[in-house]
């Protein structure tokens, strides 16, 4: 844990706080939680109830988002976990793909949901960091969504919304989930209907489109037309091949 001393004046966090912060000030998610630890405040003034997300969108208008990392607003999350409540299988654990600070996980235990069901990972360690204080007892991993081989049956994500991006997120998805998985996502609006790149639809064929909404609030980088969506993994093709051919020999 980092120490630091107490700051006398508190800025608030809005539009002052990263404007005036000092060198040795906290910076990272992970520095102002571990402030927060040693001196039961915050080191800004702060009147709202989710400290981390704020945080994050205050200091990305900085140095600029990276990789893709659009949190989730917290309206949205409260959406997507509701979803996700209503159709995924209860046996089976919550995978939060791409966690970011825990804004899914944190609906999702809003939800109703117990975080040992809950499974967070996420390519950046600052993100990561913070995702294990917030969530102590949900497991968390920093790995690339690539690189996660086990079985998922239910996610929810907010996944990177550049298309090649995208489209590989699609291409994991259909090799870690089977047939009447679940999946909750957050996605470009329109995304799921682009006829170029080909490998959109050759990737969403595996899917089918249970349901969805377009969410009427912005990110805060000002992008906005997103659309929360619930796919469904159909059967492997293969399957139905196999069952074919068994029944064509059947028949002969």
């Amino acid at each position: 844990m980092k120490t630091f001393e107490k700051i006398a004046k508190r800025y608030a966090l809005t539009s002052s706080y990263y404007k005036h912060r000092q060198m040795g000030c906290p910076d990272t998610l992970a520095e102002i939680y571990d402030y927060l630890q040693q001196h039961g405040e915050l080191p800004f003034r702060y009147e709202g109830d989710n400290w981390s997300y704020d945080a994050m969108c205050e200091r990305q208008k900085r140095p600029g988002v990276y990789l893709s990392q659009y949190l989730t607003p917290d309206r949205t999350a409260r959406q997507m976990a509701a979803l996700a409540v209503r159709y995924f299988d209860n046996d089976s654990r919550i995978v939060d793909a791409c966690c970011g600070t825990g804004q899914l996980t944190r609906a999702l235990i809003a939800e109703g949901v117990h975080p040992s069901a809950i499974i967070g990972f996420d390519v950046d360690r600052e993100l990561v960091d913070i995702y294990e204080r917030l969530y102590p007892t949900v497991d968390a991993m920093q790995m690339r969504f690539e690189e996660i081989d086990f079985r998922c049956e239910n996610i929810i994500a907010n996944p990177p919304f550049e298309t090649a991006a995208c489209i590989l997120f699609f291409d994991w998805l259909t090799k870690v989930q089977r047939s009447g998985d679940y999946a909750v996502l957050l996605l470009p609006h329109g995304f799921i209907d682009k006829q170029r790149p080909k490998a959109i639809q050759e990737t969403m064929r595996h899917f089918i489109i249970h349901a969805g909404a377009v969410c009427s609030n912005e990110l805060p980088c000002g992008d906005c037309g997103l659309r929360t969506t619930l796919i469904k993994r159909k059967a492997a093709k293969r399957f139905f091949t196999c069952v074919a051919f068994r029944l064509l020999n059947h028949l002969r």
